[in-house]
This record gives structure tokens, C-alpha cells and sequence, in this order.
């Protein structure tokens, strides 16, 4: 009988820190860097509700051939879908310079916009895509499927991306784009809505 009970706490102790929110999961604490394509999930789920501005670097690609056009793209495509950041939001990103420019931002560098300017955009244009979904319905994101992204080789024949399908209620939400970087670990280089989060039930 103590074997059992020191089982269970035991087991206790290796739970990760969530909080419930409508019945669903949200980790509380900052997940550690990706080291699969499927960590990616915990990251973005952290970061939508958490709202831990500086932990989006954790999850993002630092070569100005990624960082240029993938944060135009990501800030286009939350333009698209009527995603904006509050003031608050710019600031706590650190890009407050850039608001006015975020819609239409260069795909390379130019000379009022240089890589350290690019990778705060990449950054934010991560979190922007993520405020398409409520906090509950991140919560009830899961993995749908991994591929590989051959498109990516531009980069290198030793470049390595994969694109990972996330959804819920049997629906495909997400496609994230999760680069393999340098130290090993991954990042995320686009995020493509399947839907348009506005014509899902979220409560």
C-alpha cells in the first residue's frame, strides 16, 4: 500500500503546471525549446494566453533568408483576416516603431529595416496570427498530422521543415510551418489558417 501511495504522488510531481479554462488545459509555465515539431503546439497555446510576449523568440528562425519574408507573410495574412495588436501589445513586443509599416512590410532588408527590426516582426506576427482563436479553443488544439515540406530545400538541400497540421473538433485548423534550427531544436516559420477562424464556434 505505501508502494501505491508513494506511486501516486510520485506521478503528481511529473504533471506540468496547467490551469483549467472551460475544462481545457492551458500551460501555465513556459514550455522548454521544441525539440519535435509537435512541441510547437505547447508553445503557441502558451503564448496566445499567456500572453508572454518574449517567449515567441523561443519558437522563431534568427537567418535574415527566414526571418525577411516569413514576417511579411505572417503580418499579411493576419491583415487579411482582420487580426490587429492593441497598443499594449505593440509595446510589449517591442515594436512600437514599426506599427505603422506592419501591413506592408519589405520581404528583405532595406535601410530603415534591418534583420534585428525583422525578427521583432517575425516575432509579433507569430502572436498576431494566434489571436485569431479564444483561449478555450486553444486549449482544445491537437495534432492533426506532420509532413515533410520539401518547398523548404530553397533554403539548403540540409534545410529541414515541417509542416504540422492542428485543429479540433475533427476540423483542420492550422498548418505551422516548424523549421529545424541550428541548435537542433525547432521554430516556427509560417502559420496558415485552414479557416477562417472568425467562421468557427468558439465560445
Amino acid at each position: 500500500m505505501r508502494r501505491s501511495l508513494m506511486l501516486s504522488l510520485a506521478s503528481l510531481l511529473l504533471v506540468p503546471a496547467f490551469i483549467s479554462c472551460g475544462g481545457d488545459e492551458i500551460p501555465t509555465t513556459a514550455p522548454e525549446a521544441a525539440k519535435e515539431p509537435a512541441d510547437i503546439l505547447y508553445h503557441l497555446q502558451y503564448v496566445a494566453v499567456r500572453k508572454d510576449y518574449k517567449h515567441v523568440a523561443l519558437i522563431a528562425p534568427i537567418t535574415p533568408d527566414v526571418v525577411f519574408p516569413s514576417a511579411r507573410q505572417l503580418h499579411v495574412d493576419a491583415k487579411a483576416l482582420g487580426l490587429t495588436l492593441t497598443p499594449e501589445e505593440l509595446k510589449g513586443l517591442g515594436i512600437e516603431h514599426l506599427a505603422a509599416k506592419l501591413d506592408a512590410l519589405p520581404g528583405s532588408q532595406v535601410d530603415d529595416y534591418a534583420v534585428k527590426d525583422a525578427r521583432l516582426a517575425f516575432n509579433a506576427g507569430i502572436y498576431r496570427l494566434t489571436k485569431g482563436l479564444t483561449a478555450k479553443s486553444w486549449g482544445k488544439m491537437r495534432h492533426m498530422g506532420i509532413t515533410d515540406n520539401t518547398a523548404a530545400r530553397q533554403f539548403g538541400s540540409q534545410t529541414v521543415v515541417k509542416d504540422m497540421a492542428l485543429g479540433f473538433d475533427g476540423k483542420k485548423i492550422l498548418t505551422v510551418s516548424c523549421l529545424k534550427k541550428p541548435d537542433g531544436t525547432f521554430g516556427v516559420t509560417l502559420m496558415r489558417y485552414e479557416v477562417n477562424p472568425k467562421g468557427l464556434k468558439q465560445d
